[in-house]
């Protein structure tokens, strides 16, 4: 692994567990548990950082995210060929969602975009817009539930320095938003978003552009995208890089999108 690669790991890894409430270190992964947001799954999973049979980690992962109340599963591999070759063990225990998603680094080159129309946000700000949209998605979940997925944002703090970036029109609606997390010379942008009424204005252009803009000291700056969604190409041809994969495995308890 280059240097960059290994920094962006590193970030990660240390980004990951500073939010977490209790981590699980096993000989060969850890698991992330957050005990105020169980709804969360990025935030309560299992991540495979050496090799394991995929027996091994399915049984942990029902003993550890069983035992800690969540009724979903989420084990993450970071290594692209372990997680192939898990990927069988995974389906036939029910895993009905699997993901491979793609670190890209940006290159360097420039980005422009309309940076005068995005403006930093207070989560106060932020939090009308991520409660409408996480109702849009969950329309039967309790308000409890609504309410840890839109406020789980904050959690981002506790591991890295986060300005939450956003669009809004003259009325003051958020209409497009991303989050930049910046932590020892690493930079992040991710949860970019723009709502379906408002694309093709160059909002989302707009955030990324302002985000490399606020990164620029930074050495190495990344994203995670989706490995089959068309993101993925619209991020090349602004300068971001393919560099690792890594594979998702995902059993719900009712078909339903990541959370």
């Amino acid at each position: 692994m280059d240097g960059a690669l290994g920094r962006v790991a590193r970030f990660e890894r240390e980004f990951a567990r500073a939010q977490a409430t209790e981590v699980v270190d096993l000989p060969w992964g850890y698991a992330l548990l957050q005990h105020d947001f169980p709804v969360s799954w990025a935030h309560n999973r299992l991540v495979v950082t050496a090799p394991v049979d995929a027996e091994t980690a399915i049984a942990t992962a029902d003993l550890v995210l069983g035992g800690a109340g969540c009724r979903h599963r989420l084990v993450t591999y970071l290594d692209a060929a372990e997680g192939e070759r898990a990927a069988p063990a995974f389906a036939a225990a029910g895993y009905g969602t699997h993901e491979r998603l793609v670190t890209m680094v940006h290159g360097g080159g420039p980005v422009h975009g309309d940076r005068a129309r995005v403006e930093a946000l207070t989560f106060a700000e932020l939090r009308p817009s991520l409660l409408a949209d996480w109702r849009a998605d969950f329309p039967d979940d309790p308000e409890a539930d609504i309410e840890q997925l839109a406020d789980r944002s904050l959690l981002a703090g506790r591991g890295a320095e986060v300005a939450f970036l956003g669009v809004r029109t003259p009325a003051g609606r958020v209409v497009a938003r991303g989050e930049l997390y910046r932590r020892d010379g690493v930079a992040q942008f991710e949860n970019l978003i723009t709502h379906p009424a408002h694309r093709g204005r160059g909002h989302a252009r707009a955030l990324l552009a302002e985000a490399l803009a606020r990164s620029a000291g930074d050495d190495v700056r990344f994203l995670v995208a989706e490995a089959t969604g068309w993101p993925r190409g619209w991020y090349r041809t602004l300068g971001y890089l393919d560099r690792v994969e890594a594979h998702a495995f995902q059993r719900t308890p009712a078909a339903c999108p990541s959370r």
